[in-house]
């Protein structure tokens, strides 16, 4: 069901002069954004009494930016997910009725453009409606009570991604949420007669919460330091026994510092510090925009059995931890695999974030990675089909998409761009959904035609100017690549990334016509052919990094052997290379430089490279204290590492599809292929993971493999 918005949103008295203005533009559009009007930080508590009838009800919910709700002081959830104002979420909740109901609602706007929310365009509304059997009952009016919440404070931190909470517990109405509190002094709602929203039900399934109490504290000057164990995404929840105008300090931080203490100046580029000023009695400290960490300390206690409860309420997209697990007498390759499972976990929030800390944008190519992984972890593409469908509405901007959909920040990367046909045809892999695949083709389409005007006569791409030419990220890690890569405008030429990426996505785009019945023009072999021709270089068997140049990087060939672009003599050339001392590259194309040597059958080097032990792999991570994977094989390899970087878990699809040799195949009777590689060294090894309702395991023990084939509620040995 759809609904339009025009009708039932709500506002405060305070928006009454703000203007509503469109932050859509390409990245290259200086112009300056208009002005709104709007506070910033902006926190409003709502409530609102409704008399149900005995009976079976839903409560739908949304707001701009976001919300918490409660339902008679009991938690309810939280949303919706970013969106664009024409293509808006709702989400619903069963509710019982025989009863009056209060709803209370902790609204937010944020008003800074940023990858997180469309927030900075003057929108701030609510919109609620309880229905039963398909017919609403009663709306969010102006009978709802308000009161602007003036608790919060503080600046911006990372990159303008959120603002720090310094809060104070005596500016905060405790016990607002519950029945019987008296709101008679608040404000009344009104009408958003701007409203411009079109509504529908969010896609994705609500975000799991859950309580989560550290496993270890001590105590530290002035306070305590708690560990909850390992990379968390949530908000930190505390009551404490001071008095009032006591100022406590909570520095939050993925790590410890030299001298065992949090590091709240993250890596990163966060800086997690914020102050808890007390009220008489107990006071309870509520956090609401979420954060990443691990460590937490508490400082100005004094005396820390002032500390009258302390834990995390996590958040994240629901993940079942028995669903997909990987057991192995190899420690490091089950370690690999649980911190990019935690990375999953951590980064899949309502999207698929690069970062649950510096950004949390949801950026294309992170994505064409995380989803794949998340999609075997879980067993569900709900969040994979909203990602493709937050991409393809940015086509409003540009047809060749946005490289970090749905946020307000314009920003636009070539690579991910041409990468995108990847995730409509991740869903295909696993879903068979050609229905689905349709609704995405004309995306492509756009993305074809559109970078099709950098052609050159022989089909190759040249001085590609859209956005970011990114080659790999961090910059230091690109191997020498041989070819001027500047901000906003690439250097003049033709250089090889882009183009390999371009015959990838001609590829794609073709697989798509086949699955689909269309007819195809074949442009691949073409372009194939031209890449061929400009780039290899015969003496070495491998290819070059640009047309002019004699360097061949690892760049220069990783996606060449993805994609099928190396010659069959290639092959010895290009493990040879990725197997060279000193010869790196970044965590995002090492997935699919490790691809190419799945495609090349040169599976034991791939588990070589995944398992490697010098400082440009995943036991690098694991030993500097991985609990997530980092965006950098290492914390120092890039000026501000982020410690949970989803992009770095390729290696579960890796150590699934190339190594146990589970392939999801639509053209094949059961649905997947089972081609095993696993190198007899790795014994005991035992894989779960989750495909079309059913579980797949693998083992390998003493040489011997096994394939057995289970419904899902059978998990577990």
């Amino acid at each position: 069901m759809s609904a339009t918005g025009q009708g039932g949103w709500m506002t405060v008295p305070e928006w009454a002069g703000v203007r509503q203005v469109e932050v859509f533009r390409r990245e290259q559009d200086n112009s300056p954004m208009p002005e709104t009007g709007a506070p910033r930080n902006f926190h409003v508590l709502v409530r609102g009494q409704v008399e149900l009838p005995p009976g079976d009800y839903t409560i739908r919910i949304s707001a701009d930016d976001y919300y918490h709700a409660w339902l008679d002081g009991a938690w309810l959830g939280q949303g919706p997910a970013p969106a664009y104002h024409d293509r808006y979420f709702y989400q619903e909740y069963a509710v019982a009725g025989g009863r009056t109901v209060t709803v209370a609602l902790h609204l937010y706007y944020q008003g800074l453009v940023n990858r997180v929310w469309n927030s900075g365009d003057g929108r701030f509304g609510l919109w609620a409606e309880l229905v039963r059997d398909g017919e609403a009952v009663a709306r969010c009016n102006g009978s709802w009570r308000y009161q602007v919440c003036s608790a919060y404070s503080g600046e911006t931190t990372g990159y303008d991604t959120q603002f720090l909470e310094d809060f104070d517990s005596r500016r905060w109405p405790e016990g607002w949420e519950r029945p019987g509190f008296d709101d008679g002094g608040w404000g009344r709602l009104i009408p958003a007669d701007w409203a411009d929203y079109e509504l529908s039900p969010q896609p994705t399934a609500n975000l799991s919460r859950t309580r989560v109490e550290p496993v270890a504290s001590r105590a530290v000057p002035g306070g305590v330091l708690l560990d909850f164990g390992r990379e968390r995404v949530g908000v930190l929840h505390a009551a404490a026994q001071g008095r009032a105008g006591q100022r406590l300090t909570l520095r939050f931080g993925e790590e410890l510092d030299e001298n065992g203490r949090v590091r709240y100046q993250m890596r990163c580029n966060c800086r997690y510090e914020e102050v808890w000023t007390l009220g008489p009695g107990e006071s309870v400290l509520h956090q609401y925009d979420y954060k990443a960490f691990r460590y937490v300390e508490v400082l100005g206690l004094g005396d820390d059995r002032l500390l009258t409860g302390c834990w995390v309420w996590e958040r994240h997209y629901p993940m079942d931890d028995g669903l997909c697990t990987l057991s192995c007498k190899r420690d490091e390759l089950e370690n690999i695999f649980t911190i990019c499972k935690n990375a999953v976990r951590c980064g899949c929030q309502e999207g698929y974030l690069d970062c649950p800390s510096r950004e949390k944008g949801q950026y294309l190519g992170d994505a064409v990675i995380t989803a794949r992984s998340q999609v075997w972890l879980t067993g569900k593409t709900d969040l994979l089909r909203k990602c493709v469908r937050d991409f393809m509405a940015s086509a409003r901007v540009t047809p060749a998409l946005m490289g970090v959909a749905p946020g307000s920040l314009m920003q636009e990367i070539a690579d991910f761009s041409l990468l995108f046909p990847a995730l409509p045809l991740t869903d295909y892999d696993f879903t068979g959904d050609r229905d689905f695949l349709g609704e995405c083709y004309p995306a492509v389409e756009g993305i074809v035609r559109y970078f099709a005007g950098y052609q050159r006569p022989d089909g190759l791409l040249e001085n590609v100017s859209h956005g970011w030419n990114l080659v790999d990220w961090p910059e230091n890690l690109r191997d020498g690549y041989d070819f001027p890569l500047t901000r906003p405008v690439v250097g003049e030429g033709c250089h090889n990334v882009i183009n390999a990426l371009w015959y990838a996505c001609l590829l794609m785009k073709e697989r798509m016509e086949r699955a689909l019945d269309l007819p195809m023009t074949g442009e691949s072999r073409r372009v194939g052919a031209a890449f061929r021709d400009a780039f290899w270089r015969p003496e070495q068997n491998l290819f070059a990094d640009s047309e002019k140049s004699a360097h061949c990087s690892l760049h220069a060939n990783l996606y060449a052997a993805c994609f099928g672009l190396t010659p069959p003599g290639g092959a010895d050339a290009y493990e040879k290379l990725l197997l060279t001392p000193g010869r790196v590259c970044g965590v995002f194309p090492m997935y699919f430089a490790l691809r190419g040597l799945g495609r090349l059958g040169r599976t034991d080097a791939l588990y070589r490279l995944l398992t490697r032990e010098d400082e440009y792999g995943w036991r690098n991570m694991l030993r500097e204290g991985a609990t997530a994977c980092f965006e950098a094989w290492g914390k120092d390899q890039k000026w501000n590492t982020s410690l949970c970087h989803p992009w770095a878990s390729g290696a579960v699809p890796l150590i699934i599809e190339e190594l146990a040799g589970l392939r999801p195949d639509r053209s094949a009777e059961e649905g997947f292929r089972f081609e095993p590689h696993l190198p007899g060294k790795v014994d005991r090894f035992t894989l779960q993971a989750p495909l079309n309702g059913r579980l797949l395991r693998v083992k390998q023990k003493d040489g011997r493999r096994l394939l057995t084939v289970l419904p899902t509620h059978e998990k577990g040995e």
